[in-house]
């Protein structure tokens, strides 16, 4: 089923919305780390499974920058419909991220973010971004034509977030950490130059991988 771009955007809004309001309600719990990685690897599972096939899944502005990359190369930048592709879906994203979190108690956001914590974003953010791509068909990570693609990325994920903590990064995607400053958490820009440093260092490995095979 081919939808335009108004309700896959709607979809990534959603999907990134659910996602949110699943980190803010478990960091709010009583949940130990093990439980809250396990439920939040659960949830982005199941996002995939229900959603892949209609926008893609990505539920993430840097996921979307690499997967419109890796589709269309550099013309997903340069070209009017790449950026109103990617424009629509970062924009949906965030506002998806906003409202889910906001759905939460006042106690689901950090006052700020723990600095010590930025290198271990930006290197678990590549790893989960390169997973992804790994994992992804042409762009769209699709349950039917890759079944293990959901369950894979949701596992990945849990382990992840095991390692870093659910709160105090943005779980490393933009969206989320822009949610958490609009919500009043300090310092959120240096998690998202985390995320957007590890998409820059993916983006060199492509071009070089792609330079290499011609």
């Amino acid at each position: 089923m081919t939808l335009s771009l108004l309700q896959r955007s709607a979809l990534e809004a959603l999907g990134t919305g659910f996602l949110a309001f699943t980190v803010g309600r478990l960091s709010s719990t009583e949940f130990n780390g093990f439980e809250q990685a396990l439920s939040i690897g659960l949830c982005l599972a199941l996002l995939i499974h229900l959603l892949g096939r209609f926008s893609g899944a990505h539920f993430n502005p840097a996921v979307t920058l690499l997967l419109n990359h890796q589709r269309f190369g550099l013309k997903a930048f340069t070209t009017r419909a790449g950026l109103v592709e990617i424009g629509s879906y970062v924009l949906a994203q965030i506002v998806g991220a906003w409202i889910g979190l906001g759905l939460n108690p006042p106690g689901a956001v950090p006052d700020a973010v723990q600095l010590g914590g930025l290198p271990s974003e930006l290197v678990f953010s590549a790893v989960l971004f390169a997973l992804i791509l790994r994992w992804s068909n042409e762009g769209k990570i699709c349950p039917f034509a890759q079944p293990m693609s959901g369950l894979v990325i949701g596992a990945g994920l849990s382990v992840l977030v095991l390692l870093g903590g659910l709160t105090q990064s943005g779980n490393y995607n933009p969206a989320l950490a822009i949610a958490f400053g609009l919500h009043g958490t300090d310092r959120f820009e240096l998690v998202i130059l985390a995320h957007m440093l590890a998409v820059a260092v993916l983006l060199m490995v492509s071009r070089a991988e792609m330079s290499s095979a011609d």
